[in-house]
């Protein structure tokens, strides 16, 4: 070797090593700009804990309650779109990243945990079948949940994995999909890409009335949440929603009411459930920018766990009812609340366990071992 592939040699290890610096100043960028906003963090966690109240009352239908359950309490999925657009477009606007570097930081995010509490899951289902009560064994849908494809679930006769939460990921990892071959043009065009993808099949399916299966799913409007929370994004790193406390507030309360009122009523998802959530995270950025937010540590620690809170709560919620039932007189409204504090408590335990000693650690990891690699093939190629 000569001395000018020696140098030629340093100099790539050179150029590889500043890239690995500007990449990781650029995820701790990316990371300060999504926790700086507690308002967000906040709704992150409220979000998870409406539709763990909503899976509650399944647990209260099994000991024996045959009443009413706010369905609107679903809109907690819709909230978190929301949050996923405006998140991904904050985290990404003004910063060179390739489409390969943006897959793999979703991909680390997003798929350990999801796919360890899969596997679990399955597992279970072998061991002590029983104990599963929302799904049972089929290779197909089992390799289709991992894949984040969307299959059927033999037992409820829904689309939804073997992780039952995991639907919404099937919406997300679209979304990703085409938020990552946007992400070669300025922002108006990202923007717009990103609505006319999105929204072009939705629209051909409702004008003309056809699909059914996988391509129904695909074609609910609630993909087009993630664009209403690009729109946020684009607003607010503009310097908008200068609306004062006030009107944040009066937007929080708004979108609230909306979705009290018009969420689980079986009307389109956009409109009953999609613009409510967006008038709430409107409303909590409009604070925001009024500094009006107050510093809650418990609620932003329990936004830091939010999506190990989604994932694991029917695995606790059901363990929970079922140990409850063995053990504890369930007959009445007065024991169903006494089960509620307990399921409750026993699923943010374990979520934060979960996020402590499984998402945290995992994530950590891979982003050291996995990231650079994908980084220095980059500089490499290009």
């Amino acid at each position: 070797m000569d001395a000018s592939q020696v140098g030629a040699d340093r100099n790539g290890h050179r150029v590889q090593g500043e890239a690995m610096g500007a990449h990781r100043a650029r995820e701790r960028q990316d990371a300060h700009a999504a926790l700086s906003l507690h308002s967000i963090q906040y709704l992150r966690a409220v979000a998870a804990l409406m539709v763990v109240m909503l899976h509650l009352g399944l647990q209260w239908q099994r000991l024996g309650y045959a009443g009413p359950w706010p369905g609107w309490l679903a809109g907690g999925v819709d909230i978190f779109f929301v949050i996923s657009g405006l998140i991904m477009w904050i985290t990404t606007a003004d910063r060179p990243m390739t489409a390969t570097d943006f897959y793999a930081r979703r991909l680390i995010r997003i798929a350990p945990l999801y796919w360890l509490l899969t596997a679990a899951t399955v597992a279970i289902m072998l061991v002590a079948p029983h104990a599963i009560q929302s799904s049972h064994f089929d290779v197909w849908h089992v390799v289709a949940s991992f894949l984040f494809l969307p299959s059927i679930n033999t037992v409820t006769g829904q689309i939804e994995p073997v992780l039952i939460p995991g639907w919404t990921l099937n919406y997300e990892m679209l979304f990703y999909v085409v938020f990552g071959l946007s992400l070669r043009w300025r922002a108006p065009w990202r923007l717009a890409s990103c609505a006319l993808l999105l929204g072009a099949p939705i629209v051909w399916h409702a004008w003309t009335g056809q699909g059914h299966g996988v391509w129904l799913f695909y074609t609910s409007d609630a993909m087009l949440e993630f664009v209403l929370g690009m729109m946020l994004g684009w607003m607010y790193l503009r310097g908008g929603l200068r609306w004062g406390r006030l009107a944040g507030w009066g937007l929080i309360v708004c979108g609230v009411i909306a979705l009290a009122y018009f969420g689980g009523l079986g009307y389109a998802r956009l409109p009953s459930m999609g613009v409510p959530a967006f008038a709430i995270v409107a409303g909590a950025l409009t604070l925001e920018r009024a500094r009006a937010v107050p510093r809650w540590r418990a609620l932003h620690a329990l936004g830091d766990a939010s999506y190990s809170l989604y994932l694991s709560h029917p695995i606790v919620l059901s363990a929970s009812e079922q140990l409850w039932r063995h053990g504890v007189v369930q007959n009445g409204t007065l024991a169903r609340l006494a089960f509620s504090v307990f399921a409750l408590t026993l699923t943010i335990a374990a979520a934060w366990i979960c996020y402590r000693g499984l998402e945290q650690p995992l994530t950590r990891f891979l982003n050291r071992r996995l990231r650079p690699l994908i980084v220095s093939r980059s500089v490499a190629s290009s």
